[in-house]
């Protein structure tokens, strides 16, 4: 009978466990997961994960061509103010901030893009570095890449170094499209996010972590970056509905460009970083002499005072500076894209429950 009990006991905190990362409202009195702002649990991730493990391997980078069909997240989700009330969003699309003081923080950021074509890499030399060296970073993943990579994605999800903010679903460009199919591109992805979360912490090695290192994960992205830095007022309207953060940059490294070299990257970030930058970078195998780029870079720039924090860290230290409209360094100057990557050929159709190429 005792063993019986023990078992009982056991079965029932799993079973808590496992509903503490499903969407539900605070209930009145419970404990904040933490002061300030957190981005995961190293207790969750040394637990879960082995050194070998995280260190990733060359294959990871390898990106492939793909007509397979893919399961959707298990449903749309809720705006997030309507499970956890938050500071409204700024209406426009943050470029930087202007720091309060002489305060020297900038962020480094890379783009985990995929179209519904492809199932792209994880450079993890370059996470690697960020890891070896402490450095704060963010992630804009796709939620497609999310779903190619759910174990790369829980490692960063767990990882306290880095938040994940959500770059649609299928690396979409949201100017050319209609609102509902913005919409969905957007909630797709919090959506696909959401799940990993839950299956992390239905894992023995996270619940060994206890909960309170699980709360430290958030709950769901709270920034967005556009895909090739396109916009307009129906998506930068939604958004704010959302109560997602519209994050572009001010440091373009070019590093998606096949010819890029990690000394013209470095020479461009040095030349026009200042205080409160957003330097954009690739991570997902795309991303040509940025690893080599970043040891030649973080130490410069730490010599120069710099200290580097994540997105939603660096809007904490002053006011932004947003635009109206979205592009790469100038108004405009993205136009191309819109007819390279135009409406329809992103987002492919729900058939069967799978996702169906358009």
């Amino acid at each position: 009978m005792e063993r019986f009990f023990i078992g009982l006991s056991f079965c029932v905190s799993l079973i808590v466990l496992c509903m503490i990362s499903l969407p539900m409202p605070c209930a009145a009195g419970a404990e904040e997961p933490s002061a300030g702002l957190t981005f995961g649990s190293e207790k969750v991730l040394r637990s879960c994960w082995s050194e070998e493990e995280l260190q990733g391997k060359p294959q990871d980078r390898t990106i492939i061509s793909t007509r397979d069909l893919l399961p959707l997240p298990p449903r749309l989700i809720a705006p997030l103010s309507e499970l956890y009330p938050t500071k409204p969003a700024p209406s426009n699309s943050i470029r930087r901030i202007n720091p309060i003081g002489d305060k020297k923080v900038i962020a480094l950021t890379f783009d985990l893009c995929e179209r519904a074509d492809e199932i792209t890499g994880y450079d993890y030399a370059i996470v690697n570095y960020l890891r070896a060296h402490q450095i704060r970073a963010t992630f804009f993943a796709g939620g497609k890449w999310m779903q190619s990579h759910p174990d790369k994605t829980m490692q960063l999800m767990a990882d306290p170094l880095f938040e994940i903010g959500n770059h649609t679903w299928s690396h979409a460009n949201l100017r050319v499209m209609g609102r509902k199919e913005q919409r969905q591109q957007i909630l797709l992805t919090q959506a696909q996010y959401r799940e990993l979360r839950r299956q992390l912490a239905c894992w023995p090695c996270a619940q060994q972590a206890c909960v309170k290192e699980m709360a430290k994960i958030p709950e769901i992205p709270l920034c967005f970056r556009f895909p090739y830095g396109a916009c307009n007022t129906e998506a930068l309207q939604l958004l704010k509905r959302l109560d997602l953060i519209a994050v572009q940059w001010d440091v373009l490294t070019d590093d998606s460009e096949k010819d890029q070299t990690a000394e013209r990257i470095t020479r461009n970030v040095l030349r026009n970083v200042q205080p409160g930058s957003i330097i954009i970078c690739h991570a997902n195998g795309r991303g040509h002499g940025t690893a080599q780029a970043l040891s030649l870079i973080v130490p410069e720039l730490q010599k120069r005072g710099y200290s580097f924090v994540t997105v939603s860290e660096l809007l904490t230290f002053g006011t932004v500076f947003a635009a109206s409209e979205c592009y790469e360094l100038f108004p405009g100057d993205n136009k191309r894209y819109d007819q390279l990557f135009g409406r329809g050929t992103e987002l492919p159709k729900k058939k069967g429950g799978v996702m169906a190429r358009p």
